[in-house]
């Protein structure tokens, strides 16, 4: 297996078409982030003296390990550029992207909220959680941040449902502000009318820096009742493995899509 390494220059093939990138980091082990190196100057690029080419910084992509094909080499040895130039590079990067971030995003809240969850994402990263007092459960203020589309955003309540065994990353069940009293089978108006009801089709996991503080009631942490716990459990067992119902008619669909993939 050819071996990918930060700093040198790599030959990938896409759509036929051949082009030489300077690596710059990995995303995964089959994934990794790269600019396009050539040999004439292009709009927004940087010169490398060490390897007499040039870098587009406006072209910064990823790339999937299937599409690199080769090291390139000169004397034996591969390409490499200095860490000074690798230092200047993500220098002229960041600001290269801050730019295109502020001449993308327009002038309105929808503009500041995203450029302040870009801040805000930066500070849970570095927040210090205390996860001891995180409790399976609580319902608490969860930050979603800025998402895609009809995704899940912004600073909402939501149940802690699951742990890892370290209580780093949480389970939650997201709520809603109201309770909705709607016919989904796959929503659940909790017990206590105060409270909104659990959006199950939105289970997802989250880092512990992303709960931000316990939700109170009469200055005690809420918690659902045993019966809310049970009545999820069943939505949960419908909803994502099959059963209730629709059980038979599902896992008949199931089988018919597995069978269509292998054949």
């Amino acid at each position: 297996m050819l071996t990918i390494n930060w700093k040198q220059i790599y030959e990938i093939e896409l759509n036929e078409t051949k082009q030489w990138i300077l690596i710059l980091y990995d995303i995964s082990g089959n994934h990794y982030v790269g600019i396009p190196v050539y040999n004439e100057e292009k709009d927004n690029s940087i010169f490398l003296k060490s390897i007499n080419k040039y870098l587009a910084l406006d072209e910064i992509n990823d790339y999937n390990r299937t599409s690199i094909k080769r090291c390139i080499y000169i004397k034996g040895k591969p390409i490499k550029i200095t860490n000074k130039e690798f230092d200047d590079i993500l220098l002229k990067l960041k600001n290269n992207l801050l730019n295109y971030v502020k001449d993308n995003t327009n002038n309105d809240t929808d503009g500041i909220s995203y450029t302040k969850w870009c801040k805000d994402k930066l500070n849970l990263i570095n927040k210090e959680t205390n996860i001891s007092k995180l409790k399976i459960g609580a319902i608490c203020w969860v930050d979603l941040g800025y998402n895609i589309g009809n995704e899940l955003r912004k600073l909402r309540p939501a149940i802690l449902w699951r742990s890892s065994s370290d209580k780093k990353m949480w389970t939650i069940i997201p709520l809603t502000s109201k309770r909705k009293n709607d016919k989904y089978y796959f929503h659940y108006d909790l017990e206590d009318k105060k409270l909104g009801t659990a959006r199950i089709e939105n289970l997802i996991n989250i880092s512990a820096n992303r709960i931000r503080e316990p939700y109170y009631s009469k200055d005690k942490i809420i918690l659902i009742s045993e019966n809310d716990n049970d009545k999820i459990v069943e939505i949960i067992k419908k909803y994502y493995a099959f059963e209730g119902k629709k059980k038979n008619k599902s896992n008949s669909k199931v089988k018919k899509n597995r069978e269509k993939v292998l054949t």
